[in-house]
């Protein structure tokens, strides 16, 4: 587990894990920073990892994509968008930003997109990574291990972002611009991967990791 982690860490420099990192750590964004969000975007990384690894849903279709490239927009919207509109709406705000907006949803929801998004990789293979691959459809729970230490080692920039989140505790004003950004970005995104474009990034990106 320890190799594999080391190598995820120094593989964080290759821009193809960035089909992983950049939706998921905007979906932070999105939900302020919040320490349930970052907990739950480590969380989706590594369960989503695991499923990928071990090729548990196999590989994934167009149609898939735009699905969980929908439910991302919804989640999105979910978590961002109550808070950017509560003083335009504060009653709708209201009701939808408290459900939504509670520590075990916000959890649960940013597992979920980042479970969902870790399906789209298409990894920059090492030796660690390369073993896992290989070994983990015939042994998915013998790899949980070395899979999850990979997976928490990439998921290093989004541990970062969570910890600068709680020692700064930025003001309202920050975290709503943040949280406009990290909605639009993620909106973008997921907007391209529905129009069919999904190929197209994963392809450069993993041409700049070469």
């Amino acid at each position: 587990m320890i190799d594999a982690f080391v190598e995820g860490v120094r593989s964080i420099v290759q821009v193809c894990h960035l089909v992983i990192i950049a939706p998921v750590a905007s979906t932070i964004l999105a939900a302020r920073g919040r320490w349930q969000a970052a907990a739950g975007a480590v969380t989706g990384v590594v369960l989503g990892g695991w499923f990928f690894t071990t090729n548990r849903f196999g590989n994934i279709t167009d149609t898939q994509l735009r699905i969980t490239a929908t439910l991302l927009i919804v989640a999105v919207v979910s978590l961002g968008f109550p808070g950017l509109f509560r003083r335009e709406h504060p009653r709708w705000t209201a009701g939808v930003g408290d459900v939504v907006g509670s520590p075990v949803a916000t959890f649960g929801i940013v597992a979920l997109v980042a479970t969902m998004v870790t399906q789209w990789w298409r990894p920059c293979v090492g030796e660690e990574l390369g073993s896992i691959l290989t070994r983990g459809p015939r042994d998915p729970w013998g790899q949980f291990l070395p899979s999850a230490g990979f997976m928490l080692g990439i998921a290093t920039p989004l541990i970062l972002l969570g910890l600068v989140f709680a020692a700064v505790r930025p003001k309202e004003a920050v975290t709503d611009t943040l949280a406009w950004v990290g909605s639009g970005l993620t909106l973008v995104l997921a907007t391209s991967v529905i129009a069919g474009q999904h190929g197209e990034i994963v392809s450069r990106l993993f041409q700049w990791s070469q």
